[in-house]
């Protein structure tokens, strides 16, 4: 059994984020930049995410004293989302890096240990589970450093080290591959999408616009389209209970809360079905909302509202005009309220939707279902190794597998 010492036992420095009279306000971000000042998007359960950026100058950079990433720094999640954790190795395409207030830097100060052993440690259930036992608040969680340095850290001998990280560091490489060929064809649908029923170039001998748009297409609104579901679970099937997260899609509510939230008697629950989009009116980040894909039928909460497509739109076709920005600029923008906003059903009215004709849309879902196939098989494949990652680390350090040390 290898050591377990407390975080304020060991050489890890603990850095906060300069909190002072310079710290950036929102004037001062740009799309573009000198420095990369990082958001709460930017650090995952899985590591760094880089779709949402946002920069700060040089010069202001060079106001600023705390909080800056050198390579092989561990960055973690403090407020809010309290224990993401990345790390900034060679593979991060940003040579400058600041951490906002709601994290904290992790630097190995004296090269004790393995950067990569570290990262793979605070993201072990062995960490996370000390991390929400230990997080403050309700309405918005926090991590004291002082408490944070009171985390248990197993730390076997450098050699060991490097060996565990290089065994689940190829299982990593082999998940990122199969993450960048996902965002590409994701990437090539939306493209697809933009080109056919935005930007109207879907034929070389397009019509003739029509109060510009194509003859044949029809100007309407989402709420004409759709028809709200309202069917409860009074059969008490066994379907898994879900919540839509505010990624846009649908999660086992077991797996997305730390303990059960949900009544254990689900007559009352509402049925959603494969294809069928749901939503909670009233939760506060307004815009989770999502289509049902993974499953043929699961249940969620009676607050829920739940829709399905009319025969004038695929759901194909719905899913993708769902992902297009202006759909959440419009939840945003037609929810009710201050203190605790909720989006009506009857909001969809406002919802400017332009109609192609269904055979241009079942030409798209053509197009569009083999490509999603593809997707589907690299996640259920990265959930497999995923899976062989989190259990081969507490077997490793447990020697319940056998690290050889001749390989580091």
């Amino acid at each position: 059994m290898f050591d377990i010492v407390p975080i304020e036992n060991t050489s890890i420095e603990i850095i906060d984020g300069d909190r002072g009279k310079n710290y950036p306000k929102k004037t001062d971000f740009y799309d573009k930049g000198y420095c990369l000042f990082l958001n709460a998007k930017n650090v995952t359960v899985s590591g760094f995410d880089f779709q949402n950026t946002i920069f700060i100058t040089q010069e202001h950079d060079e106001l600023l004293r705390k909080g800056k990433l050198t390579r092989g720094d561990i960055v973690l999640t403090t407020r809010g989302t309290v224990g993401n954790v990345a790390i900034y190795d060679e593979n991060v395409p940003y040579d400058n890096i600041r951490i906002n207030s709601g994290m904290v830097i992790l630097r190995n100060t004296k090269n004790e240990y393995c950067n990569e052993y570290l990262y793979y440690i605070l993201q072990s259930k062995f960490v996370q589970n000390q991390i929400h036992s230990i997080k403050t608040g309700s309405a918005q969680p926090q991590l004291p450093i002082k408490l944070l340095n009171k985390i248990n850290l197993i730390i076997p001998p450098l050699s060991v080290q490097k060996n565990i990280a290089n065994k689940i560091t190829s299982l990593q490489k082999k998940i990122s591959k199969n993450k960048y060929y996902i965002r590409i064809l994701e990437e090539l649908i939306q493209a697809i999408y933009k080109d056919w029923f935005i930007d109207f170039n879907f034929s070389k001998d397009i019509d003739q616009l029509k109060e510009g748009i194509p003859n044949g297409w029809v100007y309407s609104n989402v709420f004409n389209n759709i028809n709200e579901i309202r069917e409860k679970n009074i059969d008490n099937l066994n379907y898994p209970v879900l919540s839509v997260v505010k990624e846009g899609e649908f999660k086992l509510s077991d797996d997305v809360f730390t303990k059960q939230v949900y009544s254990k008697k689900t007559t009352n629950y509402k049925i959603v079905k494969r294809n069928q989009v749901a939503y909670n009116p009233a939760r506060a980040n307004i815009g989770s909302i999502a289509m049902l894909t993974d499953f043929d039928a699961g249940l969620v909460s009676p607050i829920y509202v739940v829709f399905e497509m009319k025969e004038t739109i695929t759901p194909t076709f719905f899913y993708y005009y769902m992902k297009q920005p202006m759909f959440l600029e419009n939840i945003k923008h037609h929810a009710i309220g201050t203190t605790r906003q909720n989006f009506p059903f009857e909001a969809f009215k406002f919802f400017d939707i332009i109609v192609p004709p269904m055979d241009l849309q079942l030409r798209f879902e053509e197009i569009a279902k083999p490509i999603e196939q593809k997707i589907a098989k690299l996640k259920e494949e990265n959930a497999v190794l995923a899976e062989i990652r989190d259990t081969l680390l507490p077997k490793l350090i447990s020697g319940e597998l056998p690290v050889e040390v001749g390989e580091a």
